[in-house]
């Protein structure tokens, strides 16, 4: 049996998207979705506003994450300098989660503001309030990109990371993260289900990806993601571990609501079944 009406994966203004968490659950809602999740970055801040909405739509809301963490494993052919992983809490999580992922939140501030000093040293005039407008939340390259649009000195967000604040360039800033095991251990102990996020940007050959994740007790893997094929999310499917699906929405042109995400339930995590 296969459904449409799971998705998993999805950003408010409280991360890198572009509405509110309301506006997030009424487009999951018209698209058919019945069980759904808001996964903005490293940021809990959404998840009354998006609970009491679903509970006015009638469609199941589980609170959702997205944690950004060290790299795992090296690629040789693609160089990320994140490991993205999702953590579900379909029973709600703890007040000692929520304050670790505030820490995570807090420490995109100190990067942010190194990031915008690189900026100001390369000669562009920048402060952290011309960035923090953009932000209602988790603070990141998205808001820095959107500012240095309304500044001029770029035409899109897409040139601001290609020529100044993308992986690598110049006015680049890493900044402190977790490992994998750490955040899969703070969210087993508030409850939580962790998932590999869009596996496919890693690089990493998949009987390889598997077996590090099993050793790591991460339970299920995001076989099906907007950027994955189908010849991938079948290859991911055959190893062996349950699996989430999500649409990755961010509410923009190129993929404006949540839903419309074909996957069959027989391998999908039992907490996620219809």
């Amino acid at each position: 049996m296969w459904t449409e009406a799971v998705d998993l994966h999805s950003h408010s203004y409280y991360s890198d998207g572009l509405h509110s968490p309301a506006e997030m659950a009424n487009r999951a809602f018209l698209a058919g979705v019945k069980i759904w999740s808001l996964t903005d970055h490293d940021t809990s801040k959404g998840w009354e506003e998006a609970q009491a909405e679903c509970e006015k739509l009638g469609i199941k809301f589980i609170q959702g994450v997205e944690i950004t963490c060290k790299v795992e494993l090296q690629s040789e052919i693609l160089d990320p300098k994140s490991w993205h992983l999702l953590a579900y809490f379909p029973n709600g999580s703890n007040s000692d989660f929520r304050t670790w992922l505030d820490g995570l939140k807090d420490a995109r501030v100190p990067r942010m503001k190194n990031m915008i000093s690189a900026l100001n040293e390369m000669g562009y005039d920048l402060a952290f309030e011309d960035v923090q407008k953009f932000s209602t939340g988790a603070i990141g390259r998205p808001h820095l990109a959107r500012a240095l649009v309304e500044k001029g000195y770029v035409d899109s967000v897409s040139a601001a990371f290609d020529e100044l604040i993308g992986d690598g360039c110049s006015a680049f800033r890493e900044r402190p993260l977790p490992t994998i095991s750490e955040a899969v251990s703070r969210v087993r102990m508030a409850g939580g289900i962790t998932s590999l996020a869009h596996s496919k940007y890693y690089g990493i050959e998949t009987p390889k990806l598997i077996a590090r994740l099993k050793q790591l007790g991460v339970d299920c893997i995001e076989a099906f993601h907007s950027s994955h094929s189908e010849s991938y999310r079948l290859e991911l499917m055959e190893q062996g571990m349950p699996i989430t699906v999500g649409g990755d929405s961010h509410g923009t042109e190129a993929r404006p609501s949540p839903g419309k995400m074909v996957v069959p339930m027989k391998y999908l995590h039992s907490s996620f079944c219809l």
